[in-house]
Order: C-alpha cells, then sequence, then structure tokens
C-alpha cells in the first residue's frame, strides 16, 4: 500500500515539472495541479422496535485528489484515501434470534473483514484527453450509470476500472461508452475482478430455497455499458442504456423525462417514463445451477411512471414502479443503486420478480439559511418471503419513509456541509412475521449523521 501511495506521488510530481517546462516556452509559468483534499466523519445507528441485536458505528475517512492541467489536452488524476474506526459495538456478533450479521453499520469500513480498523486504497489513478468534442478516460476512476454508481451512502463511493469515452458532438446531444474489467466496490478495501465482487454484500438464497453460494464461484470477465442522452426541445430529454454484464446479464433501459412550464403559474409540472428489460445471458455466473448468480432463462419487465410538481425551492413528485417476468430481476447491489424512479436510499427492489412500488418525495430548500429539508414516504408490495424462487432476500412487503436535513453553510463554513437522515421500515403484514424477515429489514429505527469537508487549491475552471 506504502509503496503504491509513493509512486502515485512521485509520478504526480513528475507531470506537473513536465508540464512547467512546456509552459516556459509559452511564458506560461504559473499552471499548477488542482489539489483537493475530503474529509468525512459519518455516525450511523440501527434499532428495532422488538427485542433484536440493534448496532452503531462511528467511522472516519479522508482522501487526498491530485489532478494536473491539461497538457496538448492530457491530464493525470490520482487520488489515495484512508478509512478508519473510531467506534462500534460488535458489528461481527451475529444476532442471537436469527444468527445474521449486521447489514447497515459494516458498510461504514470493510465488510470483508470486519477487523480491519484502518486501511486505505488508490481510488483514482487515470489519464484523461479532452478536446472540444470527446473526452477519453483509461485507469481507475469513479462512474454513474443508472446500474452502475457511486451510491454515496457510507464513507466511499464504488470506483471502477476501465476505460470510459464520452462524445458530444453537440449541446443536445450525448454518447458514453465504458468497458469495466476491475471494480473496488463501497465498503470494501482492495480492488477485484468482475467476477469476484458479486457476492461481496448479503446473498440470499439460490432458486432452490438454500443460502446462495455464488459469491467466489461467479465468472464474469467485463462489464459494457453504453449510453445515450438527448436533451430535447420544450425541457424534455431522453436517455438510452445498455448495460452487459458478461456471462451473467443484459439490460435494456429507456427513460423519458419532462418539464412543462405553465406561463401563469409559478410551478412547473415534470413528468416522466422508465422502461426495463433484463434477461440472463451465457452461464449466470456459473454452469453449476447452484452457485450461479442469475438463470439465463430468466427475464424481466419494468416499467415506472413519475409526476410532480417544480418551483424554485420546492420538489414535489409521485412515482411508481412495476417489476414482471419470469425469475428473478437482479442488479448487484455491491455496483450501485437502483435507477427507478421509486428507489429511497437505504433499500433496493432487487431480487424480486414481482413489485408494485409507490413512493412520494418532498423536498424544500431554504436558500436565505442554507437549508434543505426533504422526505420520502414509500410503500412496497413483494412475493411473500415463503416464495424463496422469487424474493430472494425473504424480504416482506413494507412501508418506508425517510426524514433527511442538509446544511452547508455559505459564510462562516466554506466546503462544510451536514447531513441528517432518519429512517423507518415497517412491515405491511404484522401477523407471522418470522425473526430472519425483521432482523436487518423492518420493523426498525436507523440514524445516520454524516459531516463532509472539502478544500481545493488551485481550482481549475
Amino acid at each position: 500500500m506504502v509503496k503504491n501511495f509513493l509512486a502515485i506521488l512521485l509520478l504526480v510530481s513528475m507531470v506537473p515539472k513536465a508540464n512547467a517546462q512546456e509552459d516556459s516556452l509559452n511564458n506560461e509559468r504559473s499552471k499548477k495541479p488542482n489539489i483537493e483534499l475530503g474529509l468525512r466523519s459519518y455516525f450511523m445507528s440501527t434499532g428495532y422496535w422488538q427485542d433484536f441485536k440493534g448496532d452503531h458505528a462511528w467511522g472516519q475517512s479522508a482522501f487526498l485528489r491530485v489532478k494536473t492541467q491539461s497538457f496538448h489536452g492530457f491530464s493525470l488524476t490520482a487520488s489515495y484515501a484512508v478509512f478508519g474506526k473510531i467506534l462500534s459495538s460488535d458489528l461481527s456478533a451475529r444476532e442471537p434470534r436469527t444468527g445474521a450479521t449486521n447489514r447497515y453499520e459494516i458498510g461504514l469500513f470493510d465488510v470483508l473483514d470486519a477487523g480491519n480498523n484502518f486501511f486505505g486504497k488508490v481510488e483514482d489513478l487515470h489519464l484523461t484527453f479532452q478536446s472540444k468534442k470527446l473526452t477519453a478516460n483509461v485507469g481507475r476512476m469513479g462512474i454513474n450509470t443508472p446500474f452502475i454508481n457511486p451510491q454515496d451512502g457510507r464513507l466511499e463511493p464504488t470506483f471502477v476500472e476501465g476505460l470510459r469515452l464520452n462524445y458530444k458532438p453537440n449541446s443536445r446531444l450525448q454518447f458514453g461508452g465504458d468497458l469495466i474489467w476491475r471494480m473496488s466496490p463501497r465498503s470494501t478495501s482492495g480492488w477485484f475482478r468482475i467476477g469476484e465482487t458479486i457476492g461481496v454484500y448479503p446473498i440470499g438464497r439460490n432458486e432452490f430455497g438454500a443460502p446462495s453460494a455464488y459469491f467466489g464461484n461467479t465468472f464474469s470477465d467485463f462489464v459494457s455499458v453504453t449510453d445515450l442522452r438527448y436533451r430535447l426541445p420544450e425541457e424534455a430529454s431522453l436517455q438510452l442504456n445498455h448495460t452487459l454484464v458478461q456471462n451473467i446479464s443484459s439490460t435494456y433501459l429507456a427513460e423519458f423525462q419532462k418539464e412543462w412550464k405553465a406561463k401563469v403559474w409559478k410551478n412547473s409540472i415534470i413528468s416522466g417514463f422508465q422502461g426495463v428489460v433484463q434477461h440472463g445471458i451465457g452461464e449466470g455466473g456459473n454452469q453449476d445451477p447452484a452457485l450461479r448468480y442469475k438463470n439465463p432463462e430468466d427475464i424481466n419487465y419494468i416499467w415506472g411512471a413519475r409526476i410532480g410538481l417544480k418551483n424554485d425551492k420546492m420538489v414535489l413528485h409521485l412515482n411508481y414502479t412495476s417489476i414482471k417476468g419470469s425469475g428473478r430481476f437482479l442488479s448487484p447491489r455491491e455496483w450501485g443503486k437502483d435507477p427507478f424512479f421509486t428507489f429511497i436510499p437505504r433499500e433496493r427492489n432487487e431480487g424480486f420478480s414481482k413489485v408494485d412500488a409507490l413512493t412520494l418525495f418532498i423536498q424544500r430548500s431554504f436558500p436565505e439559511r442554507s437549508l434543505q429539508l426533504s422526505s420520502h414516504v414509500g410503500l412496497h408490495f413483494l412475493p411473500s418471503p415463503t416464495n424463496f424462487l422469487i424474493n430472494k432476500y425473504a424480504f416482506p412487503s413494507y412501508a418506508q419513509m425517510n426524514l433527511a436535513a442538509k446544511y452547508a453553510p455559505k459564510n462562516w463554513g466554506k466546503g462544510l456541509d451536514f447531513h441528517l437522515i432518519l429512517m423507518t421500515k415497517k412491515a405491511l403484514d404484522q401477523s407471522g412475521l418470522q425473526p430472519g424477515w425483521i432482523y436487518n429489514k423492518v420493523n426498525l429505527l436507523h440514524l445516520d449523521m454524516i459531516l463532509n469537508y472539502r478544500i481545493q487549491w488551485n481550482e481549475q475552471k
């Protein structure tokens, strides 16, 4: 780890010198790399209405990112991050009634090694070429696509290693392409091949009702993502996306959104529609059905809709998602949150073949106070937890509510922001609930308190 960090520092220190020599020929001696320092302090706690094991944890992270100035269109970005545990309950202890381990708080640290209280890793290390219409990156970098994204709800986001191309021929049209061959999922201390990342998080049950065994047995060499975004006239946009996971799945997404501005009304009407089709390919990760991640015969159809209001200080929208099909809709939780309109932080609608979800979101900004308040409320109707064929995680239908606040002081705390999230989930049917259907899932109260601080030097415009 130390050798890698020293190598990065040496490499980064050499590039600005080369730039400075070239710039001196052009009388531009003042170009310096952009340097960014980031700190995050995160406290998390979960308790249950019944007698289940509660947990708490407080973690701290810090990163240093350096980006060289552009030289003939080329620049280099490198970052290193460290993570440490300040305090926590015993996150490795199993819950007595269920035998399960902690789900939420362990994510502040290394989910593969609960005893790893301090670690560091290289996050960014990529070369960028940028012209007027084309941007290309190769190496280790962040990512934000519909199914692979930062899911920034812990101390660090997800990073990938690969090649990214982005072509923007005009102000309305944008093409993107990613070829990914390694990942560092959120809440891990290392970098892994694609197949190795699947199963890092809780793995649920296989199609035969036994505990899934695909972790360490999934074979996939790469992920490719192709993306088209088109900004239509009159505040409308269209996105088409294809995410292919070699030997596992192929997922297509189409999304249309439009904002309707009223001439005599301060509010705009916002609307949206989503359609997703996913099917299995290859061996589903392994030729042995007992070890595979996905059944190659699976096919799922998903659609969603949104309607709401928006103005300068408020956003309000009602959302619906329907998942149908044969077999389970699967998207590795290690890779990011789902893109559905009904997504609410701290839960997913992945691992099912039948879902009806309805959510309401409201956000109110108070610019004069640098304050933003928001709330999610949702109803999620799932298959019976006993139906392991179409309910991977034995999850009951549930209601969820999130209350959140964000404060980013402008006058006295530039670079600071504070987040508070209070979340509760309740099973819609309280009768006959088994302990394994409750722990880590419903009938709980969850708290997040987050402090972020970022400062930049020589920020590039």
